[in-house]
């Protein structure tokens, strides 16, 4: 995979793959005990990292749609304007903390492919348009850049941010 962003649609469809079969090949070399028991310094499992991944992405389906981005990551106006990233990520992984690991696989599954889908559906310059084109009501996150660099950030960027610390809970028992 190149270490350069994506310049076009069919770039970003590419890059999305290739990622995403990074992460499935990773977590299909893991044991359940590696996904589920071992934590980090943080106290996240390798199911809470990818917990974590759903709620931004699915905010990027619903961005993507011009749907209001935080309900659809089951957050609150208020939550995101009082909390900072790192309390926001406790409140999303706390939201799947009683679920499965086979039913987070499914869910970040499920995001996924609605994603890829979503993305599809684009015309070829879509993504090039800024983050107010599709949130137009919400205040403070358009810096004129290309809706691309939320999207990479909250999907295919994620999960490469995520493998190394995946990759490390696995290896070292935590």
């Amino acid at each position: 995979m190149s270490d350069r962003s994506p310049t076009t649609k069919s770039e970003f469809q590419e890059h999305l793959q290739e990622a995403w079969a990074q992460l499935q090949g990773t977590l299909d070399s893991l044991t359940e005990e590696q996904m589920t028991e071992r934590t980090d310094r943080a106290g996240w499992t390798v199911k809470d990292h990818l917990a974590h991944l759903i709620p931004w992405e699915n905010g990027m389906i619903a961005l993507l749609k011009h749907e209001p981005r935080y309900p659809a990551m089951g957050l609150d106006a208020d939550t995101v304007l009082e909390e900072d990233e790192g309390e926001l990520n406790e409140t999303l992984r706390a939201s799947y903390r009683s679920a499965s690991l086979s039913d987070v696989r499914d869910r970040l599954r499920e995001t996924h492919e609605a994603l890829t889908a979503v993305v599809a559906s684009l015309g070829p310059d879509d993504l090039f348009e800024t983050y107010s084109h599709y949130q137009p009501d919400e205040p403070g996150e358009d810096r004129g850049e290309p809706v691309l660099r939320w999207v990479i950030g909250n999907s295919s960027g994620h999960y490469l941010e995520h493998l190394p610390w995946i990759r490390a809970l696995s290896s070292e028992g935590g």
